[in-house]
């Protein structure tokens, strides 16, 4: 469950303030309702409640939220300051597994089919952040990246991964990477993907603990599944 976590709160997911402690609030595509599961699987030491459908303002969803569980709390310390996300500082001992990278590139990541180069979609983030972000990636998987403005609006920068890193990058991930999802590799795969059978191309036990990097904080314990 850890590697999940990590790259769920890098990517899509949201940690709530709810109660006395914090629980995690997970939303995709109706299309995605395959890997909403998977997570919810994956989560399942989280108490989640059963996924929803939701109508989203014409952009349908499914979602669904863990228990508010206190051991969330130094996670959220960690990934948000004044409500807003950040890249933490100690993330290059935290986005240590492939595993965290796929949940990271499926949640945010892009493929241009036409170079195969990758795209990582990281407007939310400063500069700063972003470059503890390329240091890590360079580091700790050996991926080289580079900043580029987003869009034509220009509001904030992706990570781009260049097409010779960006199959070395796979060949990391693939094994992680659910069948929903495998158009977004760009290259050849081998595996089928963790935990979901096939699915057309459209566009386990849980560990116990969460480890926070930063030696301040204890590494919290989850109780449950």
């Amino acid at each position: 469950m850890r590697e999940t976590l990590l790259g769920t709160v890098l990517g899509d997911g949201y940690l709530e303030p709810h109660g006395k402690g914090v629980r995690l609030h997970i939303n995709h595509s109706e299309r995605f309702k395959s890997y909403v599961d998977w997570k919810h699987q994956e989560f399942i030491g989280l108490q989640p409640s059963n996924p929803h459908w939701n109508k989203n303002n014409g952009y349908p969803s499914w979602h669904f939220v863990t228990r508010s569980h206190p051991d969330l709390i130094s996670l959220r310390d960690l990934f948000y300051v004044n409500r807003r996300k950040v890249v933490p500082k100690a993330i290059k001992s935290l986005l240590t597994h492939p595993k965290s990278l796929a949940v990271w590139f499926m949640d945010d990541g892009t493929c241009d089919r036409k170079n195969r180069s990758f795209l990582l979609e990281t407007q939310c983030f400063d500069d700063a952040g972003l470059e503890l972000l390329q240091s890590t990636l360079y580091d700790n998987f050996g991926i080289m990246t580079t900043m580029h403005q987003s869009g034509k609006e220009r509001k904030g920068k992706r990570l781009y991964v260049s097409v010779s890193d960006a199959q070395k990058m796979a060949s990391l991930i693939e094994p992680h990477v659910l069948p929903v999802f495998r158009y977004k590799l760009g290259f050849p795969v081998t595996t089928d993907g963790d935990g979901v059978g096939p699915e057309p191309e459209i566009g386990g036990s849980a560990e116990r603990q969460i480890y926070s990097a930063d030696q301040t904080l204890a590494p919290p314990t989850l109780s449950g599944g």
